[in-house]
């Protein structure tokens, strides 16, 4: 997951952050291009231009993602493959549905305001997944089906 910036000056969509498919010798835009603000309120000069790559998915506005889990666990079958990161600034979970050839499909949100906001995400061996906030009173999360 890279930080980026750009689009319309508004403090409420700083940060651009973005998925990537990192190869050798692509150009992937930053500083140059990005969908968000930088943070210190200016724009970036555009959200694409010739000789860089586009990323996989953005978030506009940025959820402050953190951690990110590349679902494999046998708990949620139906996530096989799925990106699944946190969000600091909405205090969710985000997942990133990806097609048979790995493309982003989709994003689906869950746990919107649950449990504050989350610092990371990391899969249990079970394929639950466990969500570490970061409140006054943090604490660990245990996401399983039919508990």
């Amino acid at each position: 997951m890279a930080t980026a910036g750009s689009g319309p000056s508004s403090t409420a969509r700083r940060g651009g952050d973005e998925v990537n498919t990192p190869e050798a010798g692509k150009n992937y835009g930053w500083p140059e291009i990005s969908y968000g603000v930088n943070y210190d309120g200016s724009p970036f000069p555009a959200s694409e231009g010739s000789g860089f790559e586009q990323p996989v998915h953005y978030w506009d506005p940025s959820i402050a993602p953190s951690g990110l889990v590349v679902y494999d666990g046998a708990m949620f079958p139906e996530w096989q493959g799925d990106l699944i990161a946190g969000s600091l600034k909405f205090g969710l979970v985000s997942r990133l549905d990806r097609d048979a050839s790995g493309a982003i499909a989709g994003e689906e949100r869950l746990f919107e305001g649950e449990f504050g906001r989350i610092r990371d995400i990391n899969q249990a061996p079970d394929g639950s997944l466990w969500l570490l906030t970061d409140e006054a009173n943090g604490k660990i999360v245990r996401i399983g089906r039919g508990e």
